[in-house]
C-alpha cells in the first residue's frame, strides 16, 4: 500500500482509495464535470429559495397581525 498526493488538496491518500478522504476528489478515473456541480447547486437553490421565502413571509405576518376594522353601528 502506497501513498500517494492529492492532486487537489495535497493530503497523502492510498493508492488502493477510489477518492480523497480528505476533499472527495477521484483519486482514480476523471473528476465529475462542473456541469453536475452546477446542476446540483441550481436545484439546490430552486428547493430551498422558495422555502426560506416562505419561512420569512410567515414570521412577518404573525409579527404584524391584521388589524379590526372599527363595528358599524346599526340606527333604526
Amino acid at each position: 500500500m502506497a501513498l500517494e498526493a492529492c492532486k487537489v488538496c495535497g493530503s497523502l491518500t492510498s493508492t488502493n482509495e477510489e477518492i480523497c478522504m480528505i476533499c472527495g476528489y477521484p483519486a482514480k478515473g476523471n473528476p465529475k464535470s462542473i456541469w453536475v456541480r452546477w446542476i446540483a447547486i441550481i436545484l439546490a437553490a430552486s428547493i430551498c429559495l422558495p422555502l426560506i421565502i416562505g419561512f420569512i413571509y410567515n414570521m412577518r405576518a404573525k409579527d404584524n397581525p391584521p388589524q379590526s376594522l372599527p363595528a358599524k353601528t346599526i340606527t333604526s
